[in-house]
């Protein structure tokens, strides 16, 4: 069996009431693991590849679920440097991850932070050009993930990278030994592997996706257990 069963266990990112330094050190954790296993670099990849297609006026994005908000403080950083226009809403469910944010995304006044479900995002729609949604559908049931895909692709005017771990037995393994060796944060050493097991696989996103009612989507497959969900702005595959 290439993949456990998947479980419906409690993470403590989602647990209201955490000690603020456990939950400080959680997030950095998250951090960590998008900066060095690729979830910076993937969504980045794919907003270079959208840019010829994207208007020129300052593009609007919106990151669902953003936790600490580092993939929109290193997306304001790349289109800085690169002289692209642009505003972010990040959007998270919880007050308490929200205050830490406000932290990191200070010094980027293009970023503005906002709560919501992302079950019934609250933009009209087609608001957004571009949508992204990094490692966080695991943290819904099946049911609401499908509602969460067809919200994102209600809100967007066509292109959106929804990405996240991929559960399999690998992954899990992969996930203990990281929360083991690299960090001593009590949170992250039970989210980190109970993600894994919450998580989907590649034939169970493509089944939300039918479900969501999303066309002309692909299905990426990235390293160290990623798979990518993503629209390109014409509405093609990429």
């Amino acid at each position: 069996m290439s993949a456990p069963p998947r479980r419906e266990l409690p993470e403590f990112l989602d647990t209201p009431g955490q000690d603020p330094r456990e939950l400080r050190g959680l997030l950095n954790d998250i951090r960590r693991t998008n900066r060095r296993f690729g979830g910076r670099r993937l969504i980045l990849g794919y907003l270079r590849r959208f840019l010829p297609a994207l208007p020129e006026r300052p593009l609007r994005l919106l990151d669902v679920a953003t936790a600490s908000a580092d993939i929109p403080c290193a997306i304001a950083s790349w289109a800085r440097t690169s002289a692209l226009a642009l505003r972010i809403t990040a959007l998270d469910v919880s007050a308490d991850i929200l205050a830490h944010a406000g932290r990191d995304t200070a010094r980027f006044p293009e970023i503005t932070l906002m709560r919501g479900d992302a079950r019934a995002l609250p933009f009209p729609d087609q608001v957004f050009d571009v949508v992204i949604c990094g490692l966080a559908l695991h943290h819904f049931t099946f049911a609401d993930g499908v509602s969460v895909l067809r919200e994102i692709d209600r809100v967007t005017r066509g292109a959106f990278v929804v990405n996240d771990v991929v559960r399999s037995w690998a992954a899990y393994a992969g996930a203990w030994l990281d929360t083991r060796l690299l960090t001593r944060n009590r949170l992250s050493r039970h989210d980190g592997p109970v993600s894994v097991l919450r998580s989907f696989t590649a034939d169970e996103l493509r089944k939300m996706a039918g479900l969501a009612g999303i066309s002309h989507a692909a299905l990426h497959r990235h390293p160290v257990f990623r798979v990518a969900l993503v629209r390109a702005p014409s509405g093609d595959r990429v």
